[in-house]
C-alpha cells in the first residue's frame, strides 16, 4: 500500500509552541543511530544553526540576532544503510518501536520546513556507500535518491539531516539564542542525558560553541532525586532536579519514549514557590520533575504532543487519571522541598499580613482565603498586590452574597432546618467590620495629614487654604461631582455628610444655578468661598455656611472680617437671591436656622473680630460661638487645634477598637 506523504504532512498539525521539535526528532533519531551495535563509539552529534541574512529588529541595545532557517544535525552512527532507509520510506514503520518510534516523526520535519536534505555514509557488506537524497512535500516523498560506492578504505561514517528553510511563520516562535536551544534540547531528551553513555551533543552557531552535556553537567550538578509512585497498580519514575539556570523551570514534564512531551507548571498546585530557591551555598535554583513510566509509553500520541490519561470514574482499575498522578507527583515535590515551600509560604502570608496592617478591609481574607492568599507573589509592589487582594475579596463577598440569599429564600419558603450558619454570620460581620476599620483607619490618616498641613514648614511658611481646603472637601465641586467616600466634612461635623446639596471654592455669581450677582473675592484669595449644605428635601430644615481661613492668618482688614463675610452670604439666601441645584430658589420656612462654621487659627486679629461682635468664648478658649436673632444664624469659630481634638475624641473608641493610637 502506497503513503501519499504530501497528504500526511497536510494531515499532521504541529503548533508554534512546538517549533524545535523536527529538531528534537532528529536528534533522537541521531541518538539511536549511535545506540545501535555497530555504530562509532563514542557517540557524536553536531547541531549547526543557519541564520539568515535579514537582521532581527534591535531595541534598547539588545543583541541582535539573525532568525534562524536551517539546522543541520550530524551524527556518527550507523548511518542510512538499507535496513534504516526502507523503514524512513514507511509511514507508522515499526522498526524502532522498542524505542518508542512511532515512524512519523519526519512528517514534522515537513510541517515546519521546506524539506530535508540527508545525505550519509555507512558500512554496507564490508565496503562503504554513500547515500544522499531529499524528503519533501511531494506525493512520493523521497526525491533525487542517489547511492554511490566509496573508494575510500576508511571513510568517516556519518549521517546529515539538514532541515532546510523554516518558514516564516515558524521562524516568529523559534528560540533565537544558541543557549537557549541547547537548553530546550537538554529539556527534551534529559533521560538520554542522564545516561553515562549519552553522546556528546555540540550546538554551533557561527563562531560559538556550546556542549550540551557540559550545559547539562552546570545546571544540574548531578543533584537528581530518584523517587517511584504508584497509581492503580502504574509504576512512575521521577526524576526531581535542582536546576541552576538564570531561567527558572519549576514545571512537571511527561515524557514518553525518553521524551518530553508536554509540562505543567508546579505554581499552578504549589503557588507558595516562587521563581528561584536558594541552597545552602546562597545559589538561586529552580526545580524540574521529569516523569516517565510504562502507562505513559503506552498512551503517548503518534505526534508525541499528548497523552491520552483516563477520565475521571474510569470503569477499569489499572486507568490513571492526570489529576491523580499529578496530586503523586505534587506529594513528591512538598516532601523533597518542605522548609523551603514553608519558609516560601510564610513570606507570602507575612506580606499579606503587613500590608493589611494599613489595609484592615483585607483582613479577614487571611481567614477565609487563606490558600488563594498564597497565590500572590511575596514581591508584589503594594499596587499590584492590593489589586489581587481586591479580586479575592470581591469573590468571597459574592460567595456570601450568594450563600445569604439562599438561606434568606429557605426561611421565606418556611424551610425552619436551614438557618443561617454561625461561619456564615461570622463572614458577614467580619466583611463588615473589614469595611468599617478601613474607613477609621483613612479617618485617623486624614487626620494626621490635617495636623501635618498645619505646621510650619522647613522654609518657615504655613500651608494655604487651598491645601486645608481640599483636604476637607475638593476644591471647585460639588455634591452632584463626589461621592460619601471622597470628603471628610465629618472632620468638623459628622452631620455635614449628609446633605442635599454642596457647592465648594465658587461665589454665587459663578454657580450656574443662581442669580445672585455677588463677586465678594477680596476677602477669600485663594479660597474663602463658603460650601452651601443642605440637609433634606425642601422645605430645608437648616443650611450650613462652612468658611476656611488659612493657617496662622493674622492680616485681616476690617474689609476681610470672615464674621461679616458670613453675614453677606446670609443675606444672599435669606433674599432668595441664590438658587437650589434645581435652579429653584431655596424655599425657606419662616425661622429656618442657618449655620456657620469659621475653621482658622485664633490670632489675635482673629479674637479681636469675635470679641468686638460680642461672641462667647466656648469653656475650652479654643473657639467663640454667637447667635444672630435676625438672620437666625448661630455662628461657631473653631481653631484649627480644637477641630483636631474634637474630631479625634469622636472617634476616640474607633480608633481604639483598631489600637491605633489616639493622641
Amino acid at each position: 500500500m502506497q503513503i501519499d506523504i504530501l497528504g500526511k504532512v497536510r494531515e499532521k498539525k504541529l503548533s508554534y509552541n512546538n517549533t524545535l521539535l523536527p529538531l528534537f526528532e532528529a536528534i533522537v533519531n541521531s541518538i539511536h543511530a549511535i545506540e545501535e551495535d555497530s555504530a562509532t563509539k563514542p557517540g557524536l552529534i553536531e547541531v549547526e544553526l543557519l541564520r539568515s541574512k535579514q537582521k532581527e529588529i534591535s531595541f534598547e541595545g539588545k543583541e541582535v540576532l539573525y532568525p534562524i532557517t536551517d539546522f543541520i544535525v550530524t551524527d556518527n552512527g550507523i548511518g542510512f544503510n538499507d535496513t534504516n532507509f526502507e523503514s524512513f520510506n514507511f509511514a507508522h514503520s515499526t522498526y524502532k518501536i522498542d524505542k518508542g518510534g512511532k515512524g512519523i516523526g519526519r512528517i514534522t520535519w515537513l510541517r515546519a520546513f521546506d524539506r530535508a536534505k540527508i545525505e550519509s555514509v555507512f558500512k554496507h557488506n564490508g565496503t562503504f556507500q554513500k547515500r544522499t537524497f531529499s524528503f519533501e512535500q511531494t506525493k512520493r516523498g523521497i526525491e533525487n535518491h542517489k547511492i554511490e560506492d566509496i573508494a575510500e578504505p576508511n571513510p568517516k561514517r556519518y549521517t546529515k539531516i539538514h532541515l532546510n528553510n523554516l518558514k516564516e511563520d515558524y521562524q516568529k516562535w523559534c528560540n533565537s539564542k544558541s543557549e537557549d536551544i541547547a537548553l530546550k534540547i537538554i529539556e527534551h531528551c534529559f533521560s538520554y542525558f542522564l545516561d553515562e553513555n549519552c553522546p556528546r551533543i555540540i550546538i554551533e552557531d557561527e563562531a560559538n560553541q556550546i556542549v550540551a552535556n557540559d550545559l547539562f553537567g552546570k545546571y544540574t550538578k548531578q543533584s537528581v532525586i530518584k523517587k517511584e509512585v504508584v497509581v492503580n497498580n502504574n509504576n512512575f519514575q521521577l526524576d526531581i532536579v535542582k536546576l541552576y539556570s538564570p531561567k527558572p523551570d519549576n514545571k512537571i514534564h511527561f515524557r514518553a519514549h525518553k521524551r518530553e512531551v508536554y509540562s505543567q507548571k508546579i505554581s499552578d498546585y504549589i503557588p507558595e514557590i516562587q521563581k528561584f530557591f536558594t541552597d545552602e551555598n546562597s545559589e538561586d535554583f529552580s526545580i524540574c520533575v521529569y516523569v516517565s513510566g510504562q502507562f505513559l509509553d503506552d498512551k503517548v500520541n503518534e505526534e508525541r504532543t499528548e497523552i491520552s490519561f483516563s477520565k475521571q470514574n474510569s470503569i477499569f482499575p489499572d486507568e490513571v487519571t492526570e489529576e491523580e498522578i499529578t496530586s503523586k507527583i505534587i506529594e513528591q515535590i512538598k516532601e523533597s522541598f518542605k522548609s523551603y515551600i514553608e519558609e516560601f509560604s510564610a513570606n507570602r502570608v507575612n506580606r499579606v499580613k503587613e500590608f493589611v496592617k494599613d489595609h484592615p478591609r483585607y483582613r479577614y481574607l487571611l481567614k477565609y482565603k487563606s490558600d488563594e492568599l498564597r497565590h500572590i507573589s511575596s514581591t508584589l509592589p503594594d499596587s499590584k498586590l492590593e489589586i489581587e487582594l481586591f479580586k479575592i475579596q470581591q469573590k468571597l463577598e459574592l460567595e456570601i452574597l450568594s450563600e445569604a440569599e439562599e438561606r434568606l429564600n429557605d426561611i421565606e419558603q418556611n424551610d425552619t432546618e436551614k438557618v443561617f450558619s454561625d461561619e456564615l454570620y461570622n463572614k458577614i460581620t467580619e466583611v463588615g467590620s473589614a469595611k468599617l476599620a478601613e474607613y477609621v483607619l483613612h479617618r485617623k490618616k486624614i487626620l494626621e495629614l490635617l495636623d501635618l498641613q498645619l505646621r510650619k514648614s522647613n522654609e518657615g511658611k504655613y500651608s494655604k487654604e487651598d491645601s486645608v481646603h481640599q483636604l476637607i472637601f475638593p476644591l471647585r465641586k460639588t455634591s452632584d461631582d463626589i461621592s460619601l467616600e471622597e470628603h471628610n466634612l465629618w472632620i468638623i461635623d459628622e452631620r455635614l455628610a449628609f446633605h442635599d446639596y454642596l457647592a465648594s471654592d465658587t461665589t454665587f455669581k459663578a454657580i450656574k444655578q443662581t442669580t445672585s450677582n455677588s463677586t465678594k473675592e477680596t476677602d477669600i484669595i485663594v479660597f474663602n468661598k463658603p460650601h452651601i449644605l443642605n440637609e433634606d428635601e425642601k422645605p430645608y430644615s437648616s443650611i450650613v455656611i462652612v468658611e476656611f481661613k488659612r493657617p496662622m492668618r493674622d492680616d485681616y482688614t476690617d474689609k476681610e472680617n470672615p464674621i461679616s463675610q458670613i453675614n453677606k452670604y446670609a443675606r444672599e439666601l435669606l433674599e432668595n437671591k441664590a438658587l437650589d441645584k434645581n435652579g429653584r430658589p431655596f424655599d425657606l420656612r419662616q425661622g429656618t436656622p442657618l449655620y456657620a462654621y469659621i475653621v482658622c487659627d485664633l490670632t489675635i486679629r482673629m479674637r479681636q473680630f469675635a470679641e468686638e461682635q460680642n461672641f462667647t468664648v466656648l469653656p475650652d478658649n479654643d473657639g467663640y460661638f454667637n447667635f444672630n436673632k435676625n438672620y437666625n444664624l448661630y455662628i461657631e469659630i473653631i481653631s484649627f487645634d480644637k477641630l483636631i481634638k474634637d474630631s479625634k475624641k469622636r472617634n476616640k473608641v474607633l480608633f481604639e477598637k483598631l489600637n491605633l493610637p489616639t493622641t
